[in-house]
């Protein structure tokens, strides 16, 4: 298993180790195709747009498409080499359970609908690498057509599947695994796995039976963060016009599943009265139900709380505070990381216990506070909140956390390009 990190020198060396491919000249665009399910938030397509976005710097001139299932445009910048293909959304109710979000029909329909759009998208950009994020046969199993026919080709893709750090509970996973065949689908239609963690956190490979059923095929990148810039503290706060010396940043993420934890963070906000000692900043996220949105905006009337339904630069918000409160989420806590912020994390009760177990282990390692949602109030998270902001003993500098997860993705998938053209010559 290889969890040897990349850097700074090993990238020219990896982008230039084999052409692309033996047949084509220059002019000739490297294409890369990359799925997200999409089926609660944005975590899963934030994962692979900073992928494309570092695979296309890295490699000029090539191209990636992400079939994507929530509506991208107004969250996400493009750029020149990446654009998205929307499918059909769904929304995960439960478990293993996905059903349309917005169209109308029944979720059989729905899976021959997203099915042939993926493989039609397939059949006519002819990827050169494919790569899946998080479910290995696609919701509904609807990647399973396309992932045949790239194994009847005679030029057939790089097939790589990206897993975020902790998909659920070590046995839950893999009793599913094994009932759906999700380790023969690995088997059968997978080159490599890549995790988007680092083991000293957690163990993905091991947790999840992968070191033994794939060996040799495992790279660990480290955590997928985004690199776009971001203001800096004082600018943010000069532009927010931040009267108090502290300042609390509320953010629910993508918001689809956050309306719950607003709802508790405003109770506790209650609390403070008329003299809090704090600004608060609530942001709601661009996934949330409006109706939800409207329940929260009159919940804030009269509270000393400024409620936004969503912002752009969520990176700049973060930045300006002396406190981060959000779920445990990868992509939140991923920037709270990067950002080095103070944070209170609030984790979701399920529908899996993914949320509790990463909140769990970072917590651990000194690098946030969280509150057990089975402990969570409106008056234990105001006492936390004020203790929050007088605390000075995190997050601490651990040297096992690796930030620069997209830029070794990216290496390592053009290696993986370059083997493929090794390979098909020899």
């Amino acid at each position: 298993m290889n969890s040897q990190p990349f850097v700074g020198e090993q990238l020219n060396s990896a982008l230039s180790t084999y052409p692309l491919r033996k047949d084509i000249g220059d002019s000739d665009p490297v294409c890369v195709m990359a799925y997200s399910h999409d089926g609660f938030g944005l975590g899963h397509l934030r994962r692979n747009t900073n992928i494309a976005a570092r695979f296309v710097r890295q490699r000029p001139g090539s191209n990636v498409l992400l079939l994507v299932g929530c509506s991208v445009g107004s969250f996400f910048g493009s750029q020149a080499g990446v654009d998205f293909i929307k499918v059909p959304s769904i929304v995960k109710v439960a478990a293993e359970d996905w059903h349309p979000l917005n169209l109308r029909i029944s979720p059989e329909k729905m899976k021959g609908l997203r099915a042939s759009m993926i493989q039609k998208a397939a059949e006519v950009f002819r990827p050169d690498l494919f790569l899946v994020d998080h479910v290995p046969t696609g919701v509904w199993a609807e990647l399973l057509p396309t992932l045949q026919m790239f194994r009847e080709r005679e030029d057939p893709p790089r097939t790589v599947l990206g897993l975020r750090d902790i998909v659920n509970a070590p046995d839950t996973v893999r009793e599913l695994w094994r009932r759906e065949n999700i380790y023969r689908a690995i088997r059968n239609h997978y080159d490599e796995v890549l995790i988007y963690g680092c083991p000293s956190v957690f163990d993905t490979a091991s947790q999840y039976g992968l070191d033994v059923e794939f060996p040799g095929k495992i790279t660990y990148c480290g955590y997928i963060c985004s690199d776009e810039p971001h203001k800096t503290r004082k600018q943010m706060r000069e532009e927010l016009e931040i009267r108090k010396d502290k300042l609390v940043v509320v953010t629910a993420g993508g918001g689809r599943d956050g309306y719950p934890m607003l709802q508790v963070c405003l109770d506790a906000l209650q609390l403070f009265g008329q003299d809090p000692p704090c600004e608060v900043i609530l942001i709601a996220g661009p996934l949330m139900d409006p109706e939800q949105k409207a329940r929260l905006q009159i919940q804030a009337e009269g509270l000393k709380v400024r409620m936004l339904s969503h912002v752009f630069d969520n990176l700049n918000y973060m930045n300006a505070a002396d406190l981060v409160i959000t779920m445990a989420g990868y992509n939140s806590l991923c920037e709270i990381l990067r950002l080095r912020k103070k944070s209170l994390v609030l984790p979701r009760a399920g529908p899996s216990a993914e949320q509790i177990m990463r909140a769990k282990y970072f917590a651990e390692r000194g690098l946030i506070d969280m509150i057990h949602p089975q402990d969570l109030s409106p008056k234990l998270l105001a006492k936390r909140v004020m203790a929050a902001l007088e605390r000075d003993d995190y997050p601490v500098d651990d040297e096992a956390i690796q930030l620069d997860g997209a830029a070794r993705a990216a290496v390592h998938l053009s290696e993986l390009l370059g083997q493929r053209v090794y390979e098909s010559a020899a």
